[in-house]
């Protein structure tokens, strides 16, 4: 053995604390170490840094002792592998394989060493070789599905299943078949996973959390939104300063309309709990929405702003904030967020109800009442263009044509020819449609209007009756009706 060795030790002490050796749970019997062995090993250990060469020396002779007996390989190397020990453990651990390759505490423990080291690839091929020897060897099923569990999920599966069947009462089994659901996206089978396990382990620790926040956050993700209400608060208790366990109350809450439930549980936004970086873009947003039916306009603006400036890929945040500017009179930034709302979706992506959603910008800017007739005129003219786009994109557009006449109507007490015209035009489109029976009554309403104002009574007449043929107690239209009786006496 090189003098150098626990050189290198050395430093591998100071590169490994802290790595992954699950040196607990490990599935396999170790004998504990001698007097003899217990004092040379510790004496490795205590001069591993100090004095290297002394150290050197001692894991020599200590090595030599043990070489030929595969319980003392196994006793030194676990000591090694729990102190944090690697290159001794792994000395241990590949003389234990040269003279038992089937002794399956040493694969397991050669497995651990792997681990240790995060060769996972290794690792499971020493599982492996024992369920080689043992197909139903529990522990080396588990090692492995802990192996596979986020370098191929599906093979994991396949362990845990096969755990199962072997040992039916092993309850986590269910706990980590949710983990692995979860990190599929597959959240129904997570789902049934969690609540099987949650279901037979009511006990719950520390060791849950992760658990239980995957569990809700499945739930919430399959829409189960009463169920996340119910179990929330009995998770929370795990851990009453995480995170998700508030955002999840705060989900549930919205979701399920418990308004005054929802706005005690905005306390981990308004408070700023955690750091900027912890917050999503759905904690804003459903602080927003919480805002938005509280009817505090302002407030949910300024949620709706941080969620977008959270994260601007979520594209329904940004028309969603266009629509709040725009209720709450800021037309102009409305106007500029829809449009940056239709640059992000993209133009071929652009759909008529889109269009349609910026020529009702538009409209909303037209009709504010402290406009000059230029700027009036300006609102118009864009609002025409976007619905001459889609016109273009859907002929039959109806909707288009409704909304030009809108935006044209400038004086709403006097009968106007071009929204008349429009009306005229979007009621023809509709003829025969099933389901515009609303839109129908907007055009009717004014074609009656103008007609009336403008002594057209059999045009008049035409437009009341198919007003009442659709909405039989309209009032306005009854009070045209009663109108032009008047005139036949």
């Amino acid at each position: 053995m090189k003098k150098k060795m626990f050189r290198s030790i050395a430093l591998a002490a100071l590169l490994f604390v802290g790595a992954d050796g699950i040196q607990a749970q490990t599935g396999y019997e170790v004998k504990p170490l001698n007097e003899e062995l217990a004092a040379m090993a510790n004496q490795v250990v205590d001069t591993q840094l100090s004095d290297p060469d002394e150290a050197n020396k001692v894991f020599t002779k200590l090595i030599r002792k043990i070489r030929n007996s595969k319980e003392d390989l196994l006793s030194v190397g676990q000591f090694f592998l729990d102190k944090n020990v690697y290159p001794c453990a792994d000395m241990c651990s590949k003389k234990l394989y040269e003279i038992a390759p089937d002794y399956i505490p040493g694969l397991m423990f050669s497995g651990e060493v792997c681990m240790y080291r995060k060769d996972y690839g290794m690792a499971g091929q020493k599982y492996e070789e024992v369920l080689a020897l043992d197909s139903t060897y529990v522990p080396a099923l588990k090692r492995n599905a802990f192996v596979y569990k986020n370098v191929n999920p599906h093979v994991a599966i396949e362990y845990l299943e096969k755990i199962r069947r072997v040992d039916p009462n092993n309850h986590v089994i269910e706990r980590d078949l949710g983990d692995v659901y979860y990190n599929l996206d597959e959240f129904d089978k997570a789902v049934s996973s969690y609540k099987s396990y949650f279901g037979a382990v009511t006990n719950n620790d520390s060791t849950d959390i992760r658990a239980a926040e995957n569990y809700l956050q499945s739930l919430y993700a399959t829409q189960k939104f009463a169920e996340v209400g119910e179990l929330v608060d009995k998770y929370a208790t795990l851990d009453p300063n995480d995170m998700v366990f508030k955002r999840m109350r705060l989900f549930s809450a919205v979701e399920n309309y418990e308004l005054p439930k929802a706005k005690e549980s905005l306390g981990y936004i308004v408070n700023k709990e955690y750091p900027d970086s912890f917050y999503l873009y759905l904690d804003y947003a459903y602080a927003g929405n919480l805002m938005k039916e509280l009817e505090d306009i302002p407030s949910a603006i300024s949620y709706f702003e941080k969620a977008v400036a959270t994260d601007s890929t979520k594209i329904s945040g940004i028309k969603e904030l266009a629509g709040l500017y725009s209720s709450n009179k800021e037309t102009e930034k409305g106007i500029q967020t829809y449009e940056r709302f239709l640059k992000a979706k993209g133009e071929g992506n652009v759909d008529l109800t889109d269009l349609y959603g910026l020529a009702r910008q538009y409209l909303a800017a037209a009709q504010q009442t402290d406009l000059t007739p230029e700027q009036k005129a300006a609102y118009v003219a864009s609002g025409d263009a976007v619905c001459v786009k889609m016109l273009e994109k859907k002929p039959d557009a109806y909707q288009a044509l409704l909304l030009r006449a809108a935006m044209h109507i400038t004086d709403g007490t006097k009968p106007e020819d071009t929204p008349k015209q429009y009306y005229a035009e979007a009621l023809k489109m509709m003829e025969g449609k099933e389901g515009v029976e609303s839109a129908q009554l907007q055009a009717l309403r004014y074609l009656a209007f103008y007609a009336v104002q403008k002594d057209q009574t059999q045009d008049a007449r035409t437009y009341t009756d198919q007003i009442l043929a659709i909405e039989p107690e309209n009032q306005f239209a009854k009070q045209i009706d009663t109108y032009l009786k008047g005139l036949q006496q």
